[in-house]
C-alpha cells in the first residue's frame, strides 16, 4: 500500500500544493556509501543502496582496498572473492517525476560468505510502485547465512495489455476485464450486454448511444454508461480502473465529464432498487475539478476531497480537449475504512504512462449521504455508511454529443 503524505499536485515540472489531498513519499534515494576497505585476504562489501544514476561500485579485491562510492543505477555491486566477503545490496530503483521502472538486482553472495540481500523496490514521485528487486541467493560456503529477502513489493515494470504501467500488484487469483476485443472492431452496443465482449461481462446502460471503431469507444447522448459486471458469484471491490478519455463536444454540464463508479448495486441506479445504488465516484469534472462523489440512494449524492479547477489545470482551469487524458481510479479497503486514489498520466501512455496522484480520500465515517433506506442505517434523513462491500463498475457521463474512451481495465488488486 502506498504511504503518503500530505498531498502535492505534481504538473510537469511544477508543484502545487493543493488542500485537502496529498502526495506519495518523493522517490528520490540518498547516493550509496562507499564499499568497505577490503582486510588482506576478506573480500570488501559491495556498493550502497542506488540513488539517482551511475552503476555500483564493486567490491574490494582479496588483498583489499575501498569499493568505490555506490550512486544507484540498476547493477548491484559484486561481493568479495575471498572468505566472508559481504554481498552487495541491491541498486534502488529510479527517481523523478515518473514511475521507479526497474526494481534492485540482487547482490551476488561471496563465494564462501553470507547470503546476499535482495534489492531494495524502486521508490517514485507521485506515488506509483517501483518493482521489488529479486532474492540474492545463499552463500555456498557452511556458513553462508538465510538467503537474501526480495524488494520490496509493488507494480514497477508490470504492464497491462495495452503497456500502461500497473501501479498495484494484481491480486492473487484477481479477476481483470479489458476492452482488448474493441481493438479492429467496428460496432454499437445497444442497451443490454455487449455480444462482441468475449468475457460477457460489460454493456451498455442509461440513455444514449456506445459506439466502438477500431479500439475506441464514443459515447453520446443524455445519460451514456458502460458497466463491467463482476463474474458471476463474485464483486468487484479492491480495484484498479484504468481509462484514457478524451473530451471532444459536450454541453458543459459541471459535474460530468470523465465519471468512474465502483461498489454499486448492479441496478442501484433505477427507481425500483434506488437504495442499491451505494457508489463511490472519481472524477475529472468538466468544470474542471477532481472529486470523489458517494451515493446510497439514488440520486443523491455528496462529494468530498475536491482539487480546485485552476490547481488541476494551471493557468486556466479548463479541461483540455481532443487531448487523451490518463486516469487511474483505485478504491480498495483499510480495515474498516475505504481509500480513494485517483492519478492522471498526460503522456498519451508514453513508456507505461507517467501516473501522477492529484487526489485521495478514507471514506472512515462523517462522510454523510441523503437516505432513508433502512439497510444504511439513516438518521434525519442521512447517512454516513462506509461502502465496505464490493459491486460492480462502470463508466458515465452527462449531455454529451462526443466523448472518447480507450484503453479500459478493471482489476483487482492486492494492495
Amino acid at each position: 500500500m502506498h504511504r503518503l503524505k500530505p498531498f502535492a499536485l505534481v504538473l510537469g515540472s511544477s508543484l502545487l500544493l493543493a488542500a485537502g489531498a496529498c502526495s506519495t513519499t518523493d522517490g528520490s534515494r540518498a547516493a550509496g556509501g562507499a564499499g568497505s576497505s577490503a582486510a588482506s585476504g576478506t573480500g570488501g562489501s559491495g556498493a550502497g543502496l542506488g540513488g539517482t544514476g551511475g552503476s555500483a561500485a564493486s567490491g574490494g579485491a582479496n588483498t583489499g582496498g575501498a569499493s568505490g562510492t555506490g550512486t544507484g543505477g540498476a547493477q548491484a555491486g559484486s561481493a568479495g572473492t575471498a572468505t566472508g566477503g559481504s554481498a552487495g545490496l541491491g541498486a534502488g530503483g529510479a527517481t523523478g517525476g515518473s514511475a521507479g521502472t526497474n526494481g534492485g538486482s540482487a547482490g551476488s553472495s561471496g563465494s564462501d560468505g553470507g547470503a546476499a540481500d535482495g534489492g531494495d523496490g524502486g521508490t517514485t514521485t507521485g506515488g506509483t510502485s517501483g518493482a521489488g528487486g529479486s532474492a540474492g541467493s545463499a552463500g555456498t560456503s557452511s556458513s553462508a547465512g538465510a538467503s537474501g529477502a526480495g524488494g520490496s513489493a509493488g507494480g514497477g515494470n508490470a504492464v497491462d495489455v495495452f503497456g500502461i504501467r500497473k501501479l498495484y500488484p494484481s491480486a492473487a487469483s484477481g479477476a481483470e476485464w479489458t476492452s482488448e476485443h474493441w481493438d479492429g472492431e467496428t460496432y454499437s452496443i445497444a442497451f443490454g450486454r455487449d455480444p462482441n465482449d468475449p468475457s460477457g461481462l460489460s454493456g451498455m446502460r442509461g440513455t444514449g448511444t456506445l459506439d466502438v471503431d477500431d479500439g475506441v469507444l464514443t459515447m453520446g447522448g443524455s445519460q451514456p454508461r458502460i458497466y463491467v459486471y463482476p463474474e458471476d458469484g463474485s464483486v468487484w471491490r479492491d480495484l484498479e480502473i484504468t481509462a484514457y478519455y478524451q473530451r471532444v463536444t459536450d454541453s458543459d454540464t459541471a459535474y460530468a465529464g470523465l465519471v468512474i463508479g465502483a461498489r454499486s448495486g448492479p441496478d442501484g441506479h433505477s427507481d425500483a432498487t434506488a437504495c442499491d445504488a451505494h457508489t463511490y465516484y472519481a472524477r475529472i469534472r468538466n468544470d474542471g475539478a477532481f472529486d470523489f462523489e458517494k451515493e446510497l440512494e439514488h440520486p443523491a449524492s455528496a462529494t468530498q476531497s475536491r482539487v480546485n479547477p485552476t490547481t488541476a489545470w494551471p493557468p486556466d482551469g479548463d479541461v483540455p480537449r481532443s487531448t487523451w487524458i490518463g486516469f487511474k481510479y483505485v478504491i480498495y479497503n483499510v480495515g474498516q475504512t475505504v481509500k480513494l486514489e485517483a492519478y492522471r498520466d498526460m503522456t498519451n501512455g508514453v513508456n507505461g504512462g507517467d501516473w501522477q496522484l492529484v487526489n485521495e480520500t478514507v471514506d472512515d465515517g462523517g462522510w454523510s449521504v441523503e437516505s432513508t433506506c433502512s439497510e444504511h442505517s439513516p438518521s434525519g434523513g442521512e447517512s454516513d455508511l462506509i461502502q465496505l462491500e464490493g459491486g460492480t463498475a462502470f463508466i458515465r457521463n452527462t449531455d454529451v454529443t462526443e466523448a472518447l474512451y480507450r484503453w479500459i481495465t478493471v482489476r483487482e488488486i492486492a494492495p
